[in-house]
């Protein structure tokens, strides 16, 4: 079904809806104006973050490098040796490490086993720690470079810086390192703080995901909301910025709305930077700009429908009122003037219309003159044709009777003459049979040869007046039914030809009223003929059916076929056909017959009802 159909009824709906479209198409160029202002917006913003991330990631790497180079001097004022005692030089190295950098718990030594050998500030004899059991001091003593720890829980919280020291000839003879607490000052002092909105905040996170610091106190030393994503992101050392989509979902934090998150990997430890601000304050001056466009264009939408319900009405109130007029006019109502509207168009239709009705009504009136006179004489000719069709009914039931009278009498004839056939002239021809078989014995050879053939000639005429008997009324249609007598016909004509004969009998075989089975016995009969003398096949199926409600007779050859039209219209050749058809009629029966040249024949009979049955 068309779902604007109702278009094709309403003009009205058409005007609105025609500006409406063009309206729509004008607010949805300025919607996606406005969308393409808004991500360029938003892009822009995103892309302000990333580089803003990425500046204070790259302070903080200045910061770490000076650190790691104070430490780095250390190790070449130590690559000369130190042993148990180290040399002042290495002492004094160490102290202004440790006074210039951000390692507020000390900087240290470690011999190549990790064995802690001095250490600024000097800790109390006894309460030095084994330092070969961290992590990273065991990875720079191992892979020999510089190496920045993520946040160790050791009883308390610290984070290590460890630089290699090699001798003069390159050999692995120890470690120098610093001790951070990132809970100090010195170390949250690191976050510059930035001033991007009221929610904003920038976090440091290691290489686990673990906040290190932030400028939100509360969040130092928790598990990010996205840790094994900025992990993954922090080995790859790569940047990112975006939208996040999921961490008003994990659980043990607060639910809170979507933020811009811009986050920028340092270089010289395992360490990252984010910046993360609520998307709507981030982007407020895209959303702002989507909001204006859209109210725009909503506004614009409202002013076009109402401009266009204004023109539609001013179009469509004369043309309804019209409409009323024509069909007003429809019904037959002539009698009422049409308004006028003016000069325009639909004035113009309006006095068209107006005279329309005049003409109208002068042609009706002289219509309906014209029509009682016409029914008077289709009344008169209805009349006449009735009584010539109740005549034909009359015809035709007296030729129906006629005709069954006809071939009852036909039957009657048939059965007196094969009677007569069988009780006088066969009774002849025996008695003359024996008559000659009792001659032949004693005649001489001459006489003997005549009567010789005589008795076969006698034998022959005997042979052909039982065929004509049995042709006539073969007695075992009487004695054993339709089925028998058609299968004793198409086997006594149709075998002695060479053509297979298939005959089935299908349902419950049942004896039929006298009459019923005489006329199939008939149709019967003639098809067969019929198949004898024209259809040259090879092979015949009869079929004979008793259904509940039905009787079916079918005759099928493999025969060269004809075409029924024209058999039907050449007189010479149609009494067959035609008489099977009427005997058929008799009965209530449809006959059908279906041939082409070539294709062979099917003939089927059908008599309805269950009044066939005796």
């Amino acid at each position: 079904m068309n779902p604007f159909r109702f278009l094709k009824r309403n003009l009205r709906g058409r005007i609105v809806l025609l500006v409406g479209l063009w309206m729509v198409a004008l607010a949805t160029i300025l919607l996606v104006s406005s969308q393409w202002g808004s991500q360029e917006l938003s892009s822009r913003a995103l892309s302000e973050r990333q580089h803003l991330v990425q500046a204070l990631a790259d302070n903080l790497d200045y910061i770490l490098k000076s650190n790691l180079i104070l430490l780095q001097e250390v190790a070449l004022g130590a690559r000369f040796g130190f042993e148990k005692d180290p040399p002042k030089t290495v002492k004094t190295a160490l102290r202004e490490a440790f006074l210039q950098s951000i390692f507020t718990e000390g900087v240290f030594l470690v011999d190549r086993t990790g064995k802690m050998v001095w250490a600024e500030p000097r800790r109390p004899a006894g309460i030095d720690k084994d330092l070969s059991l961290l992590a990273p001091i065991r990875a720079a003593l191992e892979a020999g470079r510089p190496e920045v720890s993520n946040l160790i829980l050791d009883g308390v919280r610290r984070i290590y810086a460890v630089v290699p020291i090699r001798d003069w000839r390159g050999d692995l003879v120890g470690a120098v390192g610093g001790e951070l607490d990132p809970g100090s000052l010195r170390f949250r002092s690191l976050l510059h703080p930035i001033r991007l909105g009221d929610t904003t905040y920038l976090d440091l996170v290691d290489g686990r995901g673990i906040v290190l610091a932030s400028n939100k106190p509360e969040r130092a030393f928790i598990d990010s909301d996205h840790g094994r994503f900025l992990a993954g992101l922090i080995r790859e050392k790569r940047s990112v910025v975006g939208t996040c989509h999921t961490c008003h979902e994990q659980k043990g934090f607060p639910e809170r709305e979507r933020e811009v998150v811009a986050f920028a990997p340092l270089t010289n430890a395992p360490w990252a930077l984010s910046i993360r601000q609520a998307e709507k304050e981030a982007l407020a001056p895209a959303f702002a700009m989507e909001r204006r466009f859209l109210f725009l264009g909503s506004l614009t939408i409202v002013v076009a429908l109402l401009f266009a319900g204004g023109v539609a009405r001013s179009v469509t109130k004369p043309l309804g009122i019209l409409t009323e007029a024509a069909k007003r006019i429809a019904k037959g109502d002539l009698d009422r003037p049409i308004p006028q509207f003016g000069e325009d168009e639909i004035g113009s239709l309006a006095l068209s219309l107006d005279q329309m009705q005049m003409k109208l009504k002068t042609s009706l009136d002289t219509i309906a003159e014209g029509k009682r006179d016409l029914e008077k004489r289709v009344e008169e000719r209805t009349q006449e044709l009735k009584a010539l069709y109740q005549e034909l009914q009359r015809k035709e039931e007296t030729r129906g009777e006629l005709l069954r009278k006809v071939i009852s009498v036909q039957e009657e004839e048939r059965k007196r003459i094969a009677r007569e056939l069988h009780d006088e002239t066969s009774q002849d021809l025996a008695t003359l049979l024996l008559s000659v078989e009792t001659s032949v014995s004693s005649a001489s050879e001459p006489l003997k040869e005549r009567l010789m053939r005589m008795k076969a000639l006698a034998n022959r005429t005997l042979d052909s007046i039982h065929r004509l008997i049995y042709d006539l009324r073969p007695s075992v249609l009487d004695d054993l039914g339709l089925p028998s007598a058609i299968r004793w016909v198409a086997e006594s004509r149709l075998e002695p030809l060479g053509i297979d004969l298939t005959f089935e009998v299908v349902g419950t075989e049942r004896r039929l009223k006298p009459e019923i089975e005489t006329t199939l016995f008939r149709i019967g009969q003639e098809a067969i003929s019929n198949i004898a003398r024209h259809a040259e096949a090879n092979s015949v199926r009869i079929v004979i059916e008793f259904g509940d409600r039905l009787l079916r007779l079918q005759v099928e050859d493999n025969g060269k076929g004809f075409e029924p039209e024209k058999v039907v219209g050449s007189a010479d050749r149609a009494i067959g056909l035609l008489g099977m058809r009427e005997r058929a009629a008799l009965l209530d029966g449809a006959f059908t017959i279906y041939s082409e040249p070539g294709g062979g024949t099917r003939l089927t009979i059908e008599i309805p009802g269950d009044g066939y049955l005796i």
